[in-house]
């Protein structure tokens, strides 16, 4: 309540992009010392969880990326990205993440079908988002949101939703490999699923990267999502 109300007044001020500036900036230093304590841990702890249900998560976007060109976290990224296939996500997620120590944030699926594409937990105070894969022939195709165009969160989820994107990349299965002295489930052709995403420079570090900067498969979209907050 108190949040919506500061919202508010900073539209009215013409104050609303200078206050979401310092509420990132914040966040992010939160965020930050979060991920420097118990990001590994995090990432232990989820690929556990799906292994204790039959099902697995695979290293996605940023932490797949750190993992192949660095050898480790990338030291400007201070969240965990994870994919999952479809038939995979087990209908109790929630509750299998919850037993493992998760706080269950928000859940984003596409209006009108009600499709969840996006699980995003808590662990410690770090955040990792699960990105749900869905196939097509040979290829593989998530859903990526965006801010909406120029409303706040709130009203946006409350009338015409949020743009989104899909990311394609091509199937070709996965296979376990050895990061930070644990083994996590990876593409099996990882060098072209991050060429598929962030383009041919991917082994360039860029901190401020945008899809618009690069070739990538990432394309728009029609759809648009919504949010359950937890």
């Amino acid at each position: 309540m108190l949040r919506q109300t500061l919202i508010n007044i900073t539209q009215r001020l013409g104050l609303y992009q200078q206050a979401v500036k310092i509420d990132t900036a914040l966040r992010n230093r939160r965020l930050k010392r979060n991920f420097r304590q118990h990001g590994l841990e995090a990432l232990v702890q989820a690929d556990r969880a799906l292994r204790s249900a039959g099902s697995f998560v695979f290293l996605d976007f940023g932490t797949l990326l750190g993992a192949y060109r660095d050898k480790a976290f990338i030291p400007y990224d201070f969240d965990l990205d994870v994919g999952i296939l479809c038939e995979k996500r087990p209908d109790n997620l929630p509750e299998i993440m919850q037993s493992f120590g998760f706080k269950h944030l928000k859940q984003n699926y596409v209006g009108g079908t009600g499709r969840i594409v996006e699980d995003v937990f808590s662990y410690k105070g770090v955040q990792i988002d699960f990105f749900v894969y869905f196939e097509q022939g040979d290829e593989l195709y998530c859903y990526i949101g965006r801010r909406h165009e120029s409303k706040p969160a709130a009203e946006a989820n409350a009338t015409d939703g949020f743009p989104t994107r899909l990311s394609w990349v091509t199937d070709k299965g996965f296979h376990e490999t050895t990061f930070l002295g644990h083994r996590f489930f990876v593409p099996t052709n990882t060098a072209q699923w991050l060429e598929d995403i962030y383009g041919a420079s991917y082994m360039t570090p860029i901190k401020n990267w945008s899809e618009f900067d690069q070739k990538t498969r990432i394309v728009f979209h029609d759809e648009r999502t919504y949010r359950r907050y937890y």
